[in-house]
């Protein structure tokens, strides 16, 4: 395997997304603005809490979805087309009988619980009902068509992964318009975007279906590879219904003592924290088939530099657009929304961090997975994360804040990453000691720097526009530099010399 044409697939892979990411990013923001006006503060919030309880299984597909990429991941380094098709198939047939499952059960649990157990307005309860329908049949087609997303990133193709995300962001902008000029706004605006939900992902299954061989729709059983896959998905799974305990039963508690309001508050800093997080998660999901590859290659070395240069890096790209936002959070959501919901400012700040620190664990994590031994790491690690929502709920019951719950929620996924390390460094040379030298010690002193002069910066900068922008570039500048003198190894300071010396020449040129 060519480590030189790898790296550069990987970079390839990143400009497609992060082209993606930024039209994503403007669209989303405007949208939220546009929706947040149309719909009000509790519509918004209700739509946030009540299609957060359906998409919460979304974490079940996305176990899935991460369980077939890595097969399908580990096959296609080996050049195994034929157990590929197998996997691919197999996947199809369980995903579609869970997306079943989940809709019988949504239709039914799920509606008692919006019915009785949420607290809204009681007005409101038939479209928050509504809103639950929509919701479940976009999970539903989420599971089916998640199987054609895993070949997508499994084959590593990027652009037609950027061209979607683009698609799905001028619907939700038609969407945006059209609600402002309807009566019964929040029913029309969940049946909407279940079809704009659904419509890209449709496009992907046929686009996959006549480009890739391993797509091939036909009856598999091989006992033995569903045992494996289901085994090996049954601790994916368990990891992430962990996950959707702590993050939409968090989002419960927080609503059975705030009320709807709060679930606003979260639902902006939501809209924040996915815009800023593709910047990071982008370039993730170009490095992720290559830590699969690599380990199924047998490239201990290469493995061990790539997943400590994609936590470094990701960590990075998270801060550089982090800290202005937090340093300047009040004025920028007075600047993006016209009616801000109270809590706003402390939410988006604190989710920001948190989804910092859950960066961290995705290389790890990612490797450990390609191991296929997942079940001390899953039992130990879930259960020490799962510790932060009954301490959530004791700290909010205690009469604490509202943000107290994120702080509870970053120590219990550093517990996770400690875990993941300690159970992977029997397949590697990768120890808790080399990643806290060669990750975490560049990682603080990086933040602890820009943090430190960013502040400076801040309190001679006026908070107007203008401001703003001077401000953030003076703030980045500084990330970039303390990144380059203090945050990176030394192959990586003369690849980063190597890159500007050809920018240079290219300019001298034209």
């Amino acid at each position: 395997m060519s480590t030189v044409s790898d790296n550069k697939r990987i970079a390839r892979n990143s400009v497609f997304l992060y082209i993606r990411m930024f039209f994503v990013m403007c669209v989303a923001f405007y949208v939220s603005r546009v929706v947040l006006k149309a719909l009000g503060v509790v519509d918004y919030g209700i739509y946030n809490v009540v299609g957060g309880l359906s998409t919460a299984l979304v974490f079940f597909s996305s176990s899935l979805t991460g369980t077939t990429q890595r097969f399908l991941n580990f096959e296609l380094g080996r050049n195994s087309l034929e157990k590929a098709r197998k996997i691919f198939n197999i996947s199809l047939m369980i995903f579609s009988a869970i997306a079943v499952v989940v809709l019988i059960a949504g239709a039914t649990f799920g509606v008692w619980f919006v019915k009785t157990q949420l607290n809204l307005p009681e007005a409101q309860r038939p479209a928050a009902v509504t809103v639950l329908y929509a919701t479940l049949i976009t999970l539903a087609s989420t599971f089916v068509f998640s199987v054609y997303e895993s070949v997508l990133i499994a084959r590593e193709n990027m652009k037609l992964y950027a061209y979607l995300g683009i698609i799905d962001a001028l619907l939700k902008l038609g969407v945006a318009f059209l609600i402002m000029h309807v009566p019964d706004r929040l029913v029309v605006y969940a049946w909407l975007m279940a079809g704009v939900q659904i419509l890209p992902k449709l496009i992907m299954a046929l686009y996959c279906r006549r480009r890739y061989e391993e797509v091939r729709h036909r009856r598999v059983w091989d006992k033995k590879l569903i045992k494996e896959f289901m085994g090996f998905s049954g601790w994916y799974v368990y990891g992430s219904s962990v996950w959707m305990v702590n993050e939409q039963g968090i989002n419960i508690i927080l609503n059975i003592f705030f009320g709807a309001v709060i679930n606003a508050a979260r639902g902006v800093a939501g809209q924040v924290n996915n815009a800023i997080s593709n910047f990071s998660n982008n370039f993730f999901m170009a490095v992720r088939p290559q830590i699969v590859k690599r380990y199924a290659a047998g490239e201990e070395k290469e493995l061990e530099s790539l997943v400590f240069s994609s936590t470094r890096l990701t960590w990075y790209l998270f801060w550089i657009f982090i800290l202005p936002i937090c340093l300047r959070v009040n004025y920028i959501l007075d600047l993006w929304l016209v009616d801000v919901p109270e809590w706003s400012a402390t939410f988006v700040c604190w989710t920001l961090v948190y989804s910092m620190v859950n960066s961290l664990s995705n290389p790890m994590w990612t490797a450990m997975s390609a191991t296929g031994h997942l079940r001390k790491s899953v039992l130990i690690g879930s259960n020490l994360f799962l510790l932060a929502f009954p301490l959530s709920w004791l700290a909010l019951y205690a009469g604490m804040a509202a943000w107290v719950v994120y702080p509870l929620l970053c120590l219990g996924r550093l517990a996770f990453l400690v875990n993941t390390i300690r159970n992977f460094e029997p397949f590697s040379q990768i120890t808790l000691r080399t990643y806290c030298l060669r990750v975490m010690v560049p990682i603080l002193r990086v933040t602890a720097v820009t943090t430190a002069v960013s502040f400076l910066i801040d309190l001679a900068i006026p908070a107007n526009f203008v401001g703003l922008l001077i401000f953030s570039i003076l703030s980045g500048l500084t990330t970039l530099a303390a990144i380059y003198f203090t945050g990176i190894s030394a192959e990586e300071k003369k690849y980063a010399d190597r890159l500007l010396c050809k920018l240079h020449l290219k300019q001298t040129t034209n």
